[in-house]
């Protein structure tokens, strides 16, 4: 045997080229370095202006939940403010009405009335009622909606925190009924000065009819106030 396979024996011809070989060639697999293909490269390194998020770009938290501090402070000022404008008050919110909100019923709270529920009810029961009855008085081209109405009787609430404050320091008396009548006038001409610029602002003119408007406000507030008095 030389080491060669007998295709005979299999009823085969051999291959071409296998006949007078008797050793197996191998291919040569050495490194060409001029035939080497470039192969493609990746790049691990992250740009920090594109691949990454700056966290300076992120706008601040409250931005994103839509609560504007200094929109609410100048609607809280223009409730102090007894000039015949209101500035910061064409757009409506309802996170500074929700912290008055709350801060009414926890300064009754102090004096051992829980009235959460009941000043919430109101509060949702009034602004609807509201918008229907201004609609109505303004007429077409109106467009004060529930959600303004809300905005506007909040932040008119600020004088009955300071009544219920009252309530704390000096009690039922005399002088406590004189304030409660402040703060109602107080609030009912804040809240139907609102109403009237925000009127103005959509060219509606409703400086005839201001006392017509302020009228189902100062029965609003006039609930509110009995609340401390009684």
């Amino acid at each position: 045997m030389n080491g060669q396979p007998n295709w005979s024996d299999y009823g085969q011809q051999p291959p071409q080229g296998a006949a007078g070989q008797g050793n197996l060639n191998f291919v040569s697999t050495s490194f060409d370095p001029g035939r080497a293909q470039a192969q493609p490269s990746y790049n691990t390194n992250y740009n920090n202006n594109t691949a990454t998020t700056s966290f300076d770009d992120e706008p601040p938290l409250l931005e994103e939940l839509g609560i504007d501090i200094t929109s609410i402070f100048k609607k809280t000022g223009a409730v102090f403010s007894f000039g015949s404008t209101a500035d910061g008050t064409y757009d409506s919110d309802l996170s500074g009405p929700i912290v008055f909100i709350l801060g009414l019923g926890f300064s009754h709270m102090l004096s051992g009335k829980v009235l959460f529920g009941l000043i919430i009810g109101w509060t949702i029961i009034t602004s609807l009622g509201m918008s229907w009855l201004v609609n109505l008085l303004v007429g077409p081209g109106g467009d004060i909606g529930m959600y303004a109405c809300c905005s506007i009787l909040g932040y008119c609430l600020v004088p009955q925190i300071v009544l219920s404050l009252a309530y704390l320091v000096i009690g039922k008396s005399a002088a406590l009924s004189v304030i409660a009548v402040f703060a109602i006038l107080w609030s009912t001409r804040v809240a139907s000065r609102f109403v009237t610029v925000r009127l103005k602002a959509k060219h509606i003119p409703v400086e005839e009819q201001r006392s017509l408007l302020a009228y189902p406000w100062l029965l609003v507030f006039s609930m509110f106030a009995l609340l401390s008095l009684y």
